[in-house]
């Protein structure tokens, strides 16, 4: 297999890993029903998830800095497999909870591993758009992923989900076994040196720019939904319809973001990603008058927020390549960080005022990333700056 069907395999794994983790939104509800908690507890799986995936990212990184790429890859999915299977047969929502621990820790380590291989399987100007597919693995998840494991689970059940992802993962266990070549690890980073690596005014205010842009994002997208059915009146057939169709649009801002930080430089994608996404946010409340303009900004909103994906990625790497599972674990970390902050504010501004404030507190949000972007950018490293990249 050549080197770019490498990168399409793991995005294979990515789409896998990511369909795991978003699923849940969709069977909330029959989890609930079928193991007695009430939908507010069974919610806790998807704020579970966040929390290990974020704290234990870094950490599980450092501890298997020494280990060979492939031997982690295959690591990783065999316990991602063990965490499914440990979901279909529980017995009770303790044992589900546990098992969504196995399926974070699996997943935040395989998304930082499966980045670093990606890109150091390509040439140095192929990079980004090695990184953009990797994205476009998870990305597709939230359009093709997610909606089929909801259909499953409406027909036959929500635990047939966690079987199915269980057998996709051990078909993506034997691409890697068979095709992937050994990588060179890197020197492991300690967790003093990770805590170190925060005293970098680069690296800080490189992970900055992901809080600010994934907790606006998320700040909208959490309430995604309700603002459809109550500012644009659409009903449930037409919000899955117009979150697929949109999703697609995430699928080619990925490759976008991926192709453009390659072709354009960094600097230039990460901020025009971000201005389109903070212009289609401010604009989306204004949208919400007819269901067209609606879902003209809908599409221009989730391109441009997947575009700045591969983007931000590559901008990190380049931040500490020698270290590059360090920057990427602590982004990882980072972006879960800002999801659970998104939603908690758009909750908060949701109730205090209305859903029709949720675009422009969102857009307010990205444009932080766009001022920590530029400051990032300022700090010119010794041998050149990212805006000429």
């Amino acid at each position: 297999m050549n080197k770019m069907g490498l990168v399409y395999l793991l995005a294979f794994g990515a789409f896998v890993m990511g369909t795991a983790e978003m699923v849940v939104m969709g069977i909330l509800g029959m989890i609930s029903n079928d193991l007695n908690v009430s939908v507010g507890t069974a919610g806790q799986l998807v704020t579970l998830y966040a929390v290990v995936f974020a704290i234990g990212t870094p950490i599980l990184v450092s501890l298997t800095g020494k280990m060979k790429r492939k031997r982690l890859l295959l690591l990783t999915f065999t316990l991602f497999v063990i965490g499914n299977l440990v979901a279909f047969f529980s017995p009770n929502f303790t044992v589900l909870m546990i098992s969504r621990m196995i399926l974070a820790a699996s997943q935040g380590v395989f998304t930082v591993v499966a980045l670093m291989v990606g890109s150091s399987l390509v040439e140095p100007q192929k990079q980004g758009n090695a990184i953009g597919i990797i994205y476009m693995g998870f990305s597709t998840a939230l359009v093709a992923g997610t909606p089929l494991g909801t259909i499953i689970g409406e027909y036959w059940g929500w635990r047939p989900v966690f079987m199915l992802i269980a057998a996709l993962s051990v078909l993506a266990m034997i691409g890697i076994a068979v095709w992937m070549p050994k990588v060179q690890e890197q020197k492991p980073t300690s967790i003093r040196d990770q805590l170190l690596a925060l005293k970098d005014r680069r690296m800080v205010s490189g992970l900055m720019i992901t809080f600010f842009w994934i907790a606006g994002y998320q700040l909208m997208f959490t309430y995604i939904a309700p603002f459809l059915e109550t500012a644009v009146g659409m009903n449930t057939t037409m919000i899955s319809t117009a979150l697929f169709v949109c999703g697609l649009f995430a699928v080619m801002g990925s490759r976008l973001g991926g192709y453009g930080a390659d072709k354009w430089g960094i600097g230039k994608t990460l901020l025009i990603s971000l201005l389109l996404h903070a212009a289609a946010l401010a604009v989306l409340p204004l949208a919400a008058a007819t269901m067209v303009s609606a879902l003209i900004i809908l599409a221009v909103w989730f391109g441009a927020a997947w575009m700045t994906t591969p983007a931000q990625q590559y901008y990190l790497i380049s931040l500490s390549p020698k270290t590059s599972g360090l920057a990427l674990g602590l982004n990882s970390s980072m972006l879960q960080l800002g999801m659970a902050v998104g939603a908690g504010v758009g909750g908060w501004v949701a109730n205090q005022t209305s859903l029709m404030q949720l675009g422009w507190v969102g857009a307010v949000s990205i444009l932080l990333s766009v001022i920590t972007a530029l400051y990032s950018f300022s700090l010119k490293s010794r041998k050149e700056s990212v805006l000429s990249n």
